[in-house]
């Protein structure tokens, strides 16, 4: 059966299917979609029944991988909503894997059966077999390493071609290996030691090549992060800088009220006219929040959360001394305290049914400033990896504030710690006094 042509012909369509599904697979990892399943499945028969074609007419191996690659390359830009740069960077990355795989097995498969050159091991039906599958086993295999790269963000040009030259000039190493080394150079064991050699170093080439991507992606992923956590903060001082400007004039004004309405009830002669000015001074009065932790900053970010949480009715203490913390930033000051209320409001405002409270102190011990934040909670605290996330749908914009206070806590040498428990959410930091 292994000598029959119709049992080849089902090897090769079955080796070809392999190669186009991880191509595919690859894309679904690093890629979204832009065309329905049907489509994309229906499509990859086209690179399949080419390679079928050519391979039944004999053509050249480096003109058929041509061809191939330029109608994956279209077939990957019809079928998922990449730029160019992005699906030529995943194309090469997949033909230098598949490439280097298809390498390292025929060079043990020439190793164990020492075989003279290339062309004897495709046309003995036997070590072709052992190359097939030992090569798309491994490819197969491959996915699961993959799916560790981070390639779902955009680059910029410049890390593109970075990350371009190396892979390309590892896909024509191979092309000339195969060529000029396996099939006109006689093989000895001196040969097959050099060629076993080489497609290890490729494919530790290939691995540190994936390494170098994945860190280019973090550090343009963690450059991204950085530029929104620190628009984020800017926005927040801004905005407590205009609102400490409003409340030094709804104070002066809410003084000035008093004083007009004493003066109008000294003279009102009705006991109607007294009920409604008592009214007045009521509404006047009730949200009325001061407080003095010796920042002015601070004290306006209290004061602005504090209304927030009457309105939404939620049962708050904030009681902090700050007054030995000059040495901390205003911005860090806004990055701590506003994220951390925001966030212990948000949970709050999660709670239908029981009690919405958010208790957070902060004084110095034993030289060290020490924050201690509770809030009441019913939703889940979603984890990626060691770090808390969010629960909303842009994950990249939202679940930074954590990520902030805890870079604001380490510029100072400080630390947090985090404690979750079925119905609340206890956060703890502190601060070595400067």
């Amino acid at each position: 059966m292994i000598e029959n042509k119709i049992f080849w012909c089902i090897v090769n369509l079955i080796a070809t299917t392999i190669e186009e599904l991880v191509l595919v697979r690859m894309f679904d990892i690093y890629s979204k979609r832009k065309r329905q399943n049907f489509i994309i499945y229906l499509l990859l028969f086209i690179p399949i029944m080419t390679v079928q074609i050519f391979d039944f007419y004999g053509v050249d191996s480096n003109t058929k991988l041509l061809i191939v690659l330029i109608i994956d390359f279209i077939y990957c830009i019809y079928c998922y909503d990449n730029k160019i740069f992005k699906t030529i960077l995943i194309s090469g990355l997949y033909w230098m894997i598949s490439m280097g795989i298809d390498l390292l097995a025929f060079s043990f498969v020439n190793m164990f059966n020492l075989n003279s050159n290339a062309t004897d091991i495709m046309n003995s039906t036997l070590y072709r077999l052992e190359l097939i599958i030992f090569s798309k086993l491994m490819l197969m295999a491959s996915v699961v390493v993959l799916r560790k790269l981070n390639l779902k963000k955009e680059l910029t040009r410049k890390q593109y071609l970075s990350v371009l030259i190396p892979i390309s000039a590892n896909i024509i190493f191979i092309v000339v290996i195969w060529s000029l080394v396996y099939k006109y150079i006689p093989n000895n064991l001196q040969i097959n030691y050099i060629g076993l050699i080489l497609a290890v170093l490729l494919i530790f080439s290939n691995i540190s090549i994936l390494k170098i991507t994945n860190n280019i992606v973090k550090e343009n992923q963690l450059k991204f992060e950085n530029e929104k956590l620190r628009e984020k903060i800017d926005i927040q001082y801004n905005y407590y800088l205009n609102l400490k400007k409003e409340q030094e004039k709804i104070t002066k004004f809410r003084h000035d009220i008093k004083n007009h309405l004493l003066c109008i009830k000294n003279s009102a002669t009705t006991e109607e006219s007294n009920e409604y000015i008592e009214k007045i001074n009521l509404e006047i009065n009730q949200k009325v929040v001061d407080f003095n932790t010796g920042n002015a900053i601070l004290d306006v970010i209290f004061y602005e959360k504090s209304i927030i949480c009457i309105d939404k009715k939620i049962k708050y203490k904030f009681d902090v001394d700050y007054s030995r913390c000059e040495f901390i930033d205003v911005i860090d000051t806004c990055s701590i305290f506003s994220n951390l209320l925001d966030n212990a409001i948000e949970a709050c405002d999660k709670i239908d049914q029981g009690d919405k409270v958010i208790e957070l102190k902060g004084n110095v011990a034993n030289e060290f400033f020490v924050i201690k934040c509770e809030n009441t909670k019913v939703n889940d605290v979603l984890y990626l990896g060691e770090n808390i996330t969010t629960d909303k749908e842009d994950k990249e914009l939202h679940g930074i504030g954590l990520k902030s206070i805890r870079e604001s806590f380490e510029k100072y040498g400080g630390d947090i710690n985090i404690e979750v428990l079925d119905d609340k959410f206890i956060f703890k930091g502190f601060i070595p006094i400067k």
